[in-house]
């Protein structure tokens, strides 16, 4: 396997190199973490990384929610092995959490990578997600009525945060189809494991999955060029946000103070997100508290948000909520 593989994922190394180097700039190609399961997408993206000659280590991390993920964990060992690509197993029990066991699963897999990448001198870690789970995504954000910042949907390189642990993700595969990631695997000889929760019912994105199965007339990379678009909305919508914020928001005592003239309802928005996180608001804010919240302000009332305090008027007002008082018995 290991002889011929630079010939015959040629065409694919390429269009793998220049996806990495557009996703991240020169200085975070260092070291390359690889995030593989077994499942046919992680060995492409082992493959595309043993190809194409940057310096890579693998990682696997088995959640032992089923009995067959010890094996499946042995088995990506045995391949990184004949590709001598540096591997370690992390093991991990999950319990649920009120989000359901696949978000606590997904939250500790990453924090546990993000420590691993630190011991290993890792500067970012690749994941498998591919034009199609970028359509998925995208439908399941428009579906539940999001913004342009949720039908952004996955984005190439981000830092990622679990736990206290924080990792720069690069996802170089955002341009490749589901079928020809299974190609590249079955070139190299490779029969990819099977997770029997990615047909599960139970998740919506599996739902999403059979509606793009059930509709081929759908184009998923015209969806994930979409998204791209509102990558580039998003960007151009924050760097806006943060050359007003410069000119509107200045501090006040414990609080801040803001010019909510002449604005924009989106920016109008962001720049009051900004006013609370500079208050020392941690929860993220948004929907329907957040357009309520404003609308008290427009109309130059005073109202609480969590535990900010804000108040409308010429120049609106936010400050820390006072400590509330326990009540005596």
């Amino acid at each position: 396997m290991k002889n011929n593989l630079k010939t015959l994922l040629e065409t694919e190394a390429h269009r793998f190199h220049l996806a990495l180097q557009h996703a991240a700039s020169v200085s975070e190609l260092g070291k390359l973490g690889i995030a593989v399961s077994g499942g046919g997408d992680s060995l492409a993206l082992l493959l595309l990384g043993y190809v194409s000659g940057f310096d890579v280590e693998a990682v696997t991390v088995d959640h032992s929610l089923r009995q067959e993920s010890a094996e499946e964990a042995r088995f990506v060992a045995q391949i990184c092995q004949q590709l001598a690509i540096p591997h370690q197993i992390l093991t991990t029990q999950i319990e649920a959490t009120g989000e359901g066991i696949q978000a606590a699963a997904r939250i500790r897999r990453y924090a546990l990578m993000a420590q691993w990448a630190k011991e290993r001198q890792v500067t970012a870690l690749m994941t498998a997600h591919h034009a199609d789970d970028q359509a998925e995504t995208l439908l399941m954000r428009a579906a539940h009525g999001s913004g342009i910042a949720g039908l952004a949907a996955i984005r190439p390189n981000v830092l990622f945060s679990a736990e206290g642990q924080t990792i720069r993700l690069l996802r170089p595969l955002l341009d490749f189809s589901r079928l020809e990631l299974a190609t590249i695997v079955e070139k190299a000889g490779l029969k990819a494991v099977s997770d029997p929760s990615n047909d599960n019912p139970h998740y919506d994105r599996t739902h999403f999955r059979r509606l793009l199965i059930a509709a081929p007339w759908i184009d998923r990379r015209k969806l994930a060029n979409t998204a791209r678009y509102c990558q580039q909305s998003e960007e151009a919508l924050d760097w806006i946000t943060q050359k007003e914020a410069a000119a509107r928001i200045r501090l006040q005592g414990k609080g801040v103070r803001f010019d909510p003239e002449d604005l924009p309802i989106e920016i109008l928005r962001r720049l009051v997100v900004l006013c609370l996180q500079r208050v020392g608001e941690k929860k993220q804010v948004r929907g329907t508290d957040l357009t309520r919240f404003i609308g008290f302000l427009q109309q130059g009332k005073k109202a609480s948000l969590s535990e900010i305090i804000g108040e409308g008027g010429v120049l609106w007002r936010f400050y820390p909520a006072p400590p509330r008082k326990n009540k005596q018995i």
